[in-house]
C-alpha cells in the first residue's frame, strides 16, 4: 500500500507527508514542481527502473549509466533513454519496451488513449 497526507495552506500549493522528504507542489511550473510534473517524474522513475531490472534479470548487470530524457504534451508521454551503446541492440529494445509495459505499474495506471512513447538511445 502507499499512502500520503496532503496538506493545502494557500491558492495552488500542497506539501506532502510520506515517505521520505516532504514533497512540494504548486499550481505553475514556474514555482516548482506541479502533480503534472510528479507525474512525468514517477512514469519516467519506474521505467528506469524497469530497464534496470530487464538487464539485471537478462544479463546480470546491476550497475551502468542511463539517462531517461521525459516529456508529456497533449495525451503523449514521450521517453528518450540513453544507455551504453554497448549494451543495447534492436533486440534489446523491442524487449525492453515489452519488459516496461508488463511491469511499470505507472504506466499500468494511465488511460488507455494516453500514448507513452519509448526511444532508446546509445550513448558512448
Amino acid at each position: 500500500m502507499y499512502q500520503t497526507k496532503i496538506t493545502g495552506d494557500r491558492l495552488y500549493h500542497a506539501l506532502s507527508s510520506g515517505y521520505g522528504e516532504p514533497v512540494e507542489t504548486f499550481g505553475v511550473i514556474d514555482e516548482g514542481e506541479t502533480p503534472m510534473s510528479l507525474l512525468v517524474i514517477a512514469l519516467s522513475s519506474c521505467v528506469t527502473m524497469c530497464v534496470q531490472g530487464y538487464y539485471k534479470r537478462m544479463h546480470g548487470l546491476e550497475r551502468f549509466k542511463m539517462e531517461t530524457l521525459a516529456s508529456y504534451d497533449d495525451g503523449k508521454f514521450e521517453l528518450n533513454i540513453q544507455l551504453p551503446a554497448q549494451l543495447l541492440s534492436e533486440t534489446d529494445q523491442e524487449a525492453l519496451r515489452d519488459y516496461a509495459n508488463r511491469h511499470c505499474r505507472v504506466k499500468q495506471l494511465l488511460r488507455e488513449n494516453v500514448t507513452v512513447s519509448m526511444t532508446f538511445e546509445g550513448v558512448a
